[in-house]
């Protein structure tokens, strides 16, 4: 519904089903034939004025239609009608997921032609009041229409659904396969190589969603392509297909976020020259700050925090990866804002407890847990003979 709901305000599907329901209406109603009817009728009463509005009909017939197509615009264009595609919209629901799955039928039925329709129906019913209330007399012969519009037509789209149906068992087993891979390559890299491997799999991670990204593009533009446009035009077209894209565009860029956080945050804390720069570089600020806010002696809860600090930052990590979990549809701007605030929350306790960090490493006997610029000991490994 949150997907669906904003194609009620773009114009090019109010356009698209405002042309699509006044030619449904004015195909239900011969409007021509019963002017040209009531002409001749009022011929017959005032035989002078005959020969004058014996060609009016065409024209009266087509101001009718204009009058027709105006209110169904300004209906489409109306609040009520943005209620009424939701409350169609919810009955559909269903009926889409069986397009996507195969399954047809319902509210959204696609045929053998690979033809997307919804029924008009409701809308249709809802123009003829506001007519009817506007004074519009020729309105009130509108009968029950149950049309349809076009809203896609492409003979791809059933062996989309195929291929849907069949990604739609496997996909629980190809996310376990790749979790269980990514973490199989990090526990048999060798001593020292976890972290840079962590790394190569957030990267590996980012550029699969690149490269994905790149395939939808791609194939948006063959598909779009596809569908003709005397069936429906391009932009209403492009229009319901991007929205429908909406949550996969947001589920790549997530994933291509959070690969790019892994990889980043797995070499910073490696052992690489431009990786100790960064700790130093943070390690000399927080020195500064200490120093301008809290120079002295460090205080016991600070020798409390700098003991237990790692702990403490795991559990901020361990909060921060559920909270990407548990969140219902996240984007790649809830993976950044999460991993900025765990890092702020982090670098707040690194400056808090630098004090006692100085001081342990001063006295030659620093904390067990290392210090802000040391990593784990599995990496520690000597660049050069020790004295």
């Amino acid at each position: 519904m949150a997907t669906v709901a904003p194609l009620a305000s773009d114009p090019a599907i109010q356009a698209e089903i405002s042309n699509k329901v006044t030619t449904q209406i004015t195909e239900a109603v011969d409007i021509e034939g019963i002017t040209r009817d009531a002409m001749t009728e009022l011929g017959n009463v005032a035989p002078r004025v005959a020969a004058v509005i014996s060609g009016l009909a065409p024209a009266i017939a087509e101001q009718t239609k204009s009058l027709i197509h105006s209110a169904v615009s300004k209906f489409v264009a109306s609040p009520q009608f943005q209620d009424l595609w939701i409350q169609v919209n919810r009955v559909a629901h269903q009926g889409i997921v069986n397009l996507a799955t195969g399954n047809t039928g319902g509210t959204v039925a696609i045929d053998e032609s690979g033809t997307v329709t919804i029924s008009t129906k409701e809308i249709i019913a809802r123009v003829k009041t506001i007519l009817v209330q506007q004074g519009v007399d020729i309105a009130s012969r509108i009968p029950e229409v149950d049309a349809q519009i076009t809203l896609l037509q492409s003979p791809e789209l059933l062996k989309a659904t195929e291929a849907i149906s069949t990604l739609d068992r496997t996909a629980p087993i190809l996310a376990w396969v790749t979790v269980l891979s990514a973490v199989g390559a990090i526990a048999v890299a060798p001593r020292g190589w976890r972290r840079r491997t962590t790394s190569r799999v957030g990267l590996a991670l980012a550029v699969a969603m690149a490269v994905l990204a790149l395939g939808l593009a791609i194939g948006l533009d063959i598909f779009l392509g596809t569908i003709p446009s005397a069936t429906v035009s391009p932009a209403a077209a492009q229009s319901l297909v991007d929205t429908l894209l909406t949550p996969l565009r947001t589920g790549v860029r997530f994933v291509f976020v959070v690969g790019l956080l892994i990889a980043v945050a797995a070499f910073l804390s490696g052992h690489s020259r431009p990786a100790e720069a960064v700790r130093q570089g943070l390690a000399r600020a927080g020195d500064y700050l200490t120093g301008k806010v809290g120079a002295g002696q460090a205080r016991p809860w600070q020798h409390w925090l700098a003991r237990y600090r790692r702990i403490l930052e795991a559990v901020i990590i361990g909060v921060a990866v559920l909270v990407l979990i548990l969140w219902q549809y996240p984007t790649a701007a809830v993976a950044i804002w999460t991993a900025v605030l765990a890092v702020l929350v982090i670098l707040l306790i690194e400056l808090l407890c630098r004090p006692a960090v100085v001081a342990g490493q001063a006295n030659g006997s620093g904390p067990a847990t290392g210090s802000v610029t040391g990593g784990p000991p599995e990496d520690l490994t000597p660049t050069r003979p020790l004295p």
